[in-house]
């Protein structure tokens, strides 16, 4: 029964451990500060102030990203400026620390320069897709791995770099000055486009019935009065045309008639 309940206990712990960062949220934030901050110490060849410095600077950024994931896995406009500028402040306090070389390979590494993305709705950290394996350290744990709260970030430095005021007393190095800024084209390559906003759809109206041809008449001109006149005289004429000759006709006979009488008497 216990051997059996173990078994249960270590394939839940496997399957936790297994599950990618960022199922519901990128997870605890010193845990992936410290994972980041180990393997750019090892890939960029760093000493331990360098060291210690990274972790607080890793941490404060996802610190402050971390209320925008959900909306940053839909590729929401305002989420993204909001990270894009926290991680330019992360990646400007990073030219304090670290000389000019080792910032230009720094910029060269998608997993260090841009940690983030996001893929089907979900954000993961880059720099687990290069090293999956999770329970391996080059390092140890920061001095204030458990202590550090975020004192050196810039909400409580009045906006400027901590590391940047003080970089003349740890650090001599050449720092970089070229553009270290993350650019536009960046955005769909971390996190794709931003979905177009959701609209109700069009109501179709039913097709109406076509309306019948008005039967319209022909307009009435003057011209037609002036014609109807003249077929009404046409016609007294014709009539009176053939009154005529009947007159004649019955005038005569009454005149022959008369001369007839006067002949005889």
């Amino acid at each position: 029964m216990k051997r059996r309940f173990c078994l249960m206990i270590m394939a839940v712990a496997a399957f936790m451990f297994v599950l990618p960062a960022g199922a519901f949220d990128l997870g605890d934030v010193r845990v992936n500060a410290r994972f980041l901050t180990d393997r750019m110490a090892f890939e960029l060849k760093l000493n331990e102030r360098q060291y210690n410095d990274l972790y607080e600077i890793n941490f404060d950024f996802f610190s402050n990203v971390d209320p925008y994931l959900v909306a940053l896995s839909r590729a929401d406009a305002r989420a993204m400026d909001a990270y894009y500028r926290y991680l330019d402040e992360r990646n400007d306090d990073l030219r304090w620390i670290l000389s000019n070389t080792a910032y230009v390979k720094f910029m060269s590494i998608d997993y260090f320069f841009r940690p983030i993305y996001a893929m089907n709705n979900v954000c993961y950290v880059r720099v687990y897709k290069v090293y999956p394996d999770r329970r391996f350290y080059y390092y140890g744990l920061p001095p204030h791995y458990y202590t550090y709260r975020g004192a050196h970030a810039r909400a409580h430095c009045g906006g400027v770099s901590y590391y940047k005021k003080n970089f003349r007393k740890y650090y001599n190095h050449k720092v970089y000055a070229g553009h270290y800024q993350c650019r536009p084209e960046h955005r769909p390559h971390d996190f794709g486009r931003p979905e177009p906003p959701v609209r109700p759809p069009r109501q179709v109206c039913p097709p109406s019935r076509p309306l019948p041809p008005s039967v319209s008449r022909p307009p009435k001109h003057d011209n037609d009065k002036h014609d109807r006149y003249e077929r009404r005289n046409e016609r007294k004429e014709k009539r009176s045309n053939v009154r005529k000759p009947n007159d004649r006709n019955s005038s005569r006979s009454a005149n022959e008639s008369t001369r007839r009488i006067i002949r005889e008497i």
